[in-house]
């Protein structure tokens, strides 16, 4: 090998380590997902559009085809394939197969590919054609039967994740990070009227925020965490609020067995399908046709029906931003002004914790202690205005004494004569 030779094998393999470095189209659109579901969910949407391209190979390689391809025409003939797709869809959305919310869904991921690439797009002119998203107004909230039939479920997990969900509104994917202690009971003389829950909000950076949980939700917790330790778990603040289950007995030797030392966390996937497998389960909901295609949704969704359930009750009791807070709904402009403190929302919480408490016998006490509470008010309001009438009369009394004693003076001196 001759010295001209080296040289350019030198450059190739530097060619090489250069490409190696550089990011792929498919890396610079993996680094703009942040949140988990993101992540699990915009690649798949991504493809779609890929395979329609008839584009070959792993998702990363098709990426960079795509990319090859978009930057070797011009915009035009881009535009004219993405208005294609979404025409096929269209034509989908009106054969019932997908929803206008799947393909808003599909361009969201489209456009973020070629936004992180920098690859410029009239999406002004392509979202002429692209349907509005439609909102589910018709998803229902599953009614207070339905919600125990549900927890009839054999599963002792199912208890706790239901009523700290719907005592608290907040979306599956925060289970990945809830543990032991971030449940914080609140107590007046001695007893919890609800619980603090401190959260992360999936969708929005992984955003921390808290809620209030019902003392329903709070003792279904606790009873899990000490059933738990009970089995020999070395229950502590950085538990996981979900694991997974074991071998509650030796069959051999009819007693406990230790496997639950060694707890590994049940995620809010494997809560999402538990969940919605247990709902079929306790004949509330069945699986959906195939090929029924006028039939895509069920009449409310598996787990964020417990979300829309703590929303629908405390519209009845509780002031609507202060919802919109414990849910880290955004408040727009007024969130620079409108600044509650926590016991101001946990007041306004404890009116609605009747609304979401399911056990019946529960809700009663809830309900007894709310009237005991009232009657204790008006009976302090009574005493109250007595006690004022009493002093107004007291007041009466001493100025009558000094009238009294002013005009017998007079009378002493002589300035008036006694009748």
């Amino acid at each position: 090998m001759d010295g001209l030779q080296i040289l350019k094998f030198l450059l190739e393999l530097n060619l090489e380590q250069e490409q190696e470095q550089l990011l792929t189209p498919y890396d610079n659109f993996l680094y703009a997902l942040k949140a988990r579901e993101t992540k699990r969910q915009y690649p798949h949407r991504l493809d779609k559009f890929l395979i329609f391209m008839a584009l070959k190979g792993t998702i990363e390689e098709k990426c960079t085809k795509l990319y090859e391809f978009s930057k070797k025409n011009n915009a035009n003939i881009i535009q004219s394939y993405l208005i294609k797709f979404i025409s096929y869809q269209k034509k989908r959305i009106e054969s019932k197969e997908i929803s206008e919310g799947t393909l808003v869904n599909y361009i969201k991921a489209i456009k973020l590919f070629y936004s992180m690439n920098d690859i410029i797009i009239n999406w002004k002119k392509l979202g002429k054609g692209i349907p509005a998203e439609r909102h589910n107004a018709d998803d229902r909230i599953p009614t207070m039967e339905e919600i125990k039939k549900l927890l009839e479920h054999p599963d002792r997990r199912i208890k706790p994740i239901v009523h700290t969900m719907l005592s608290a509104g907040f979306r599956v994917g925060s289970w990945d990070y809830l543990k032991w202690k971030h449940i914080i009971p609140m107590k007046r003389n001695k007893v919890v009227i609800a619980a603090k829950i401190i959260l992360i909000n999936t969708k929005i950076n992984n955003r921390k925020y808290y809620s209030f949980i019902t003392p329903e939700a709070y003792y279904s917790l606790k009873d899990w965490m000490d059933f738990r330790a009970l089995h020999g778990e070395d229950v502590t603040g950085e538990s996981w609020l979900m694991r997974d289950t074991w071998e509650k007995l030796d069959r051999d030797h009819s007693h406990r067995i230790g496997l639950a030392k060694f707890p590994k966390k049940f995620g809010s996937q494997a809560i999402g399908n538990m969940i919605g497998e247990a709902w079929r389960i306790q004949g509330v909901r069945d699986l959906l046709d195939s090929s029924d295609k006028t039939k895509k949704r069920h009449e409310f969704k598996s787990t964020h029906c417990f979300r829309k359930f703590f929303e629908t009750k405390c519209q009845l009791k509780m002031n609507h931003n202060h919802i919109k807070l414990l849910m880290d709904h955004s408040l727009g402009e007024s969130q620079n002004y409108h600044r509650p403190v926590e016991q101001e929302l946990l007041e306004d919480y404890l009116k609605a914790i009747p609304l979401l408490t399911i056990n019946e016998d529960n809700r009663l006490m809830l309900e007894n202690e709310c009237l005991r509470e009232e009657n204790k008010y008006g009976e302090y309001i009574i005493q109250q205005k007595l006690q004022e009438k009493d002093r107004q009369i007291e007041v009466l009394m001493k100025k009558q004494e000094k009238f009294d004693s002013l005009i017998q003076s007079f009378i002493d001196s002589g300035v008036l004569k006694s009748k």
